[in-house]
């Protein structure tokens, strides 16, 4: 059992390993509109053990989400302090490295077709992963987060603005080149109203890039409710690629090309979800192990012994089913980039 370094309440002392199950397949229920589609039906899915909420999908657009979503003062008690590691670094030393690594490429395929003097925001910023790499690369570099201690150890060359809402930000109408909103969609209890900001605050011709789970991926079906993704109840909301494409246009984004690989996602999240579906085991307890502030110290030598077996052992094969996902357009992640339009 991997025990917490940070004290907490007890219903906090274990961020991943909420247990998921099926539900019988039933009829439709009532829920709220949906912010896709608006639709008012939708089929429960999942439960999930000590939350009043269940994953029900609409029963129009495949739209994933809690039913009913919780207030706000329960998501702030899913995210305690611990959950954002120590200032500027969330993981072990070596897996930190290899995510600033993959961050790195990831900004230069974003940065393309920008210009030195761009303006770049990244939304729900964190410890600056993506910040940092923009940087370096020349461009001017936003970023704004729900918490000033997630944000502990940015780069200094960042502007931070700490808002329980992007638009309580209150950045300028049409001040940024590029916004980059990259796993954080999912998180957000009002993800249409944050698209919308976005593009107000874009300027014409300017671009979102935004990356969510896939929830109608390969991964996602095969795994089902061992699905690592899904990371319940912190994930509100679960878009399948056409409801995110849907959403976007909708706004006023033109969508562009989907992204379905992932380096640093996707190979990882096969690898967790077979795991998760071995009885016994600790629900996400290998991405628990990588956490900086998850355990008390080092590892013992028999847990890390036994940690790079099994990366030894499913790394090939979770390449393998990361490049099937891509090939046939189903990863377990999946990234757009979308061009804002004027309104008609």
């Amino acid at each position: 059992m991997i025990s917490n370094r940070t004290a907490g309440p007890p219903d906090q002392a274990k961020l991943y390993d909420r247990s998921v199950s099926c539900l019988e397949a039933t009829d439709p229920i009532a829920v709220e509109a949906c912010p896709v589609c608006c639709a008012e039906q939708a089929v429960p899915r999942f439960e999930i053990s000590g939350c009043a909420s269940q994953l029900v999908v609409c029963a129009d657009c495949g739209l994933g989400r809690l039913h009913p979503i919780p207030d706000s003062e329960t998501i702030r008690a899913l995210y305690p302090d611990y959950y954002y590691g120590s200032p500027g670094t969330k993981f072990r030393t070596s897996i930190e490295k290899l995510v600033r690594i993959v961050g790195r490429r990831q900004c230069r395929f974003i940065a393309k077709s920008l210009t030195g003097s761009a303006r770049v925001l990244d939304v729900g910023c964190g410890r600056g992963v993506m910040l940092s790499a923009m940087a370096d690369l020349g461009f001017e570099v936003h970023g704004t987060d729900i918490s000033k201690l997630a944000t502990q150890g940015v780069d200094p060359r960042a502007e931070i603005r700490i808002a329980p809402n992007l638009s309580d930000a209150l950045y300028p109408e049409s001040y940024f080149d590029v916004v980059v909103i990259w796993h954080v969609l999912e998180h957000l209890r009002n993800p249409r109203e944050t698209l919308e900001e976005i593009h107000r605050v874009l300027r014409p011709g300017g671009r979102i890039v935004v990356a969510v789970p896939n929830f109608s991926s390969l991964q996602a079906r095969l795994t089902g409710s061992a699905w690592f993704h899904l990371d319940l109840p912190r994930h509100l909301f679960h878009f399948p690629l056409h409801s995110l494409r849907r959403i976007l246009t909708e706004v006023g984004f033109d969508p562009g090309q989907d992204y379905h690989f992932s380096l640093r996602q996707n190979p990882f999240g096969w690898i967790q979800s077979i795991l998760n579906r071995i009885p016994g085991l600790q629900r996400n307890g290998l991405y628990s192990l990588l956490h900086r502030n998850m355990i008390d110290g080092r590892p013992r030598f028999g847990t890390r012994l036994a940690l790079g077996f099994v990366l030894t052992a499913l790394i090939p094969p979770a390449l393998l089913a990361t490049v099937v996902g891509t090939v046939f357009r189903r990863g377990a992640t999946v990234h757009i980039e979308a061009i804002r339009l004027e309104r008609k």
